[in-house]
């Protein structure tokens, strides 16, 4: 698996569904032919980050950005956040901007059902 050279975004996925779990998004992943989780971060309903792909390597959430960015997936739906999940997200955007100083921007990724 390649090493990403530059990140610029921070992508922020939201699962749509509250009963999704970190082993099914893996599953979903594996199914589609990833070697591993393709996110880097999974923060779950009860607002646990959790370790996805490592975040030197290139992820695999979203094509367009994969190579320059690093992917969240935040377990739920954007409008119906738990606090713990809005905290968790906070520290770990506030983490990785003093990581990857070169981040521009954190853009988001919709998924409602």
């Amino acid at each position: 698996m390649e090493k990403r050279d530059t990140t610029f975004f921070t992508l922020v996925h939201f699962t749509g569904d509250s009963s999704v779990t970190y082993d099914e998004i893996k599953q979903d992943h594996l199914d589609q032919g990833q070697p591993e989780i393709g996110f880097h971060y999974i923060i779950d309903a009860q607002g646990q980050i959790l370790m996805g792909r490592h975040a030197s390597k290139i992820g695999a959430h979203y094509s367009e950005f994969d190579e320059t960015s690093l992917g969240i997936c935040v377990i739920g739906s954007r409008h119906d956040l738990e606090d713990s999940q809005s905290i968790a997200l906070t520290l770990l955007l506030e983490n990785l901007k003093t990581e990857f100083p070169e981040i521009e921007k954190v853009k988001y990724i919709y998924k409602e059902n």
